[in-house]
Formats: C-alpha cells, sequence, structure tokens
C-alpha cells in the first residue's frame, strides 16, 4: 500500500474528470477507492462485488466503464489472459512486471526481473526496433495445485503444454499394442498439446497422435520434474 501516492492518484482523476466534463464523480471515485485498495487482477464482475462490499452497488456496465476509462486516463491496465474475460489491474507509473498463471486455480503471480527487462530491450535495439511496450505471461501449475494432484493419474487429466513421462498402460496387451505402436510406451515423454473436450492431441518422439478420451485414460502418467535452479 502507498497511501500517499494513491490520495495523489485520486486527486489526478478528480481533477481529469472535471477538466474532460466527464459526470457521475463521487460514484467513478467510488470505483477508484476499491480499486487502489486491492492490488489485485479482477474482472469487471470482480470490481464489482468488491465494490459493493466496499458499500457502493453500482451497475456493471457503468463499473466496466469506469474501468476502461481508469485504462485511459493511465490508472489502470486491462490484462487478457487465455481463456478468461479481460482483468483490470492498477498501473503504477514508472514500473513494469510481468505473471505467472496458473492454469488449473487460476492464480496470478507479478514477478519484474530487472535482467529480463535488460535483455529484452538489448534484442529490440539489435534489431533495430525501438519498443513501446511488452507483456511477459508463462502458463503452468503452481507448487500448490502441483502438490494437490496425485503423484500419478490419467494422460486425459494432463494440461496443454504440460510435459508427462508414461509410467504405465492399463487395459490389457490389445491396448499396450495399439499404444506402442504410436510411439506411447512405458518411459515415454510425452507433450500434452491440446486437451480442450474431444480427442486429445499429443506429441512423443517429434510425432503428433491423436487420442481418444477413452483410450488417453489408460495411459498412466507423472509429470516430468522441472530441473530447479540454483
Amino acid at each position: 500500500m502507498k497511501p500517499a501516492l494513491h490520495e495523489e492518484e485520486k486527486r489526478q482523476f478528480e481533477r481529469l474528470l472535471g477538466q474532460l466534463h466527464i459526470g457521475c464523480i463521487s460514484d467513478r471515485m467510488a470505483v477508484l477507492d476499491s480499486f487502489l485498495d486491492s492490488e489485485e487482477h479482477h474482472t469487471a464482475r470482480g470490481w464489482q462485488k468488491l465494490i459493493k462490499q466496499n458499500g457502493s452497488d453500482l451497475d456493471l456496465d457503468f463499473v466496466t466503464q469506469t474501468l476502461e476509462l481508469l485504462k485511459r486516463l493511465g490508472l489502470a491496465t486491462r490484462r487478457e489472459f487465455e481463456g478468461e474475460e479481460p482483468r483490470y489491474e492498477h498501473r503504477h507509473l514508472d514500473e513494469h512486471h510481468d505473471h505467472l498463471i496458473c492454469t488449473k486455480c487460476g492464480s496470478i503471480t507479478e514477478f519484474h526481473r530487472p535482467e529480463l527487462e535488460a535483455l529484452q530491450d538489448r534484442v529490440a535495439r539489435e534489431n533495430g526496433f525501438h519498443c513501446l511496450r511488452h507483456k511477459l505471461q508463462i502458463y503452468g501449475i503452481c507448487d500448490k495445485c502441483m502438490a494437490e494432484r496425485e503423484p500419478s493419474m490419467p494422460l486425459s487429466m494432463a494440461s496443454p503444454g504440460e510435459r508427462v513421462r508414461i509410467e504405465r498402460i492399463v487395459g490389457g496387451d490389445m491396448a499396450s499394442r495399439h499404444l506402442s505402436d504410436l510411439g506411447l510406451s512405458a518411459g515415454s515423454e510425452v507433450e500434452v498439446i491440446s486437451a480442450n473436450g474431444g480427442p486429445m492431441v499429443v506429441a512423443v518422439k517429434g510425432v503428433r497422435v491423436a487420442l481418444g478420451r477413452g483410450v488417453a485414460h489408460k495411459v498412466q502418467i507423472t509429470p516430468v520434474p522441472l530441473e530447479k535452479s540454483e
């Protein structure tokens, strides 16, 4: 929390509303108050709920319009994460951060690494490119969700992008032979390409393979652990 900075941003917002001849100032200030009190990423509906908890029952369209206004005036950033409604977060001037997004629980973790910023600036310069803005979103599974998973599970439960190792095939010799012909056997490492309903698509030994859900359920897998950095 940065109370002095937040008070200054409130003064700037109220002044800008007057300069732009935008009405409903008290209700818009109520949106900003809740927005500045929470350094989180919420959808417009999520912000509406939080604003109501703080004592202002505002229409969703009005909240969305005001969030877009905050974005226009440089007080908010709209983030569009894969497969989700847009989320809004407080924009701090002259500060940049990136995001880790868990595909299981939806948690969002902010991080800032000066060495990454410097690398991106250098790549832009080396290619004769003047960078105006950029974003880095890393999708994966957080430690909490990984800890809650069974150590061994069917391939049908794996997430897109995940690398797994086949532990065993269940379902008899015929199923084992069929999957072996596709390159899927105990010990093989597999990358899950898509798993969003219907057949799954996986890659094994450089070959893409489509598997029905029933077949994928017979493949017992374990996650390939990431190497921990020192």
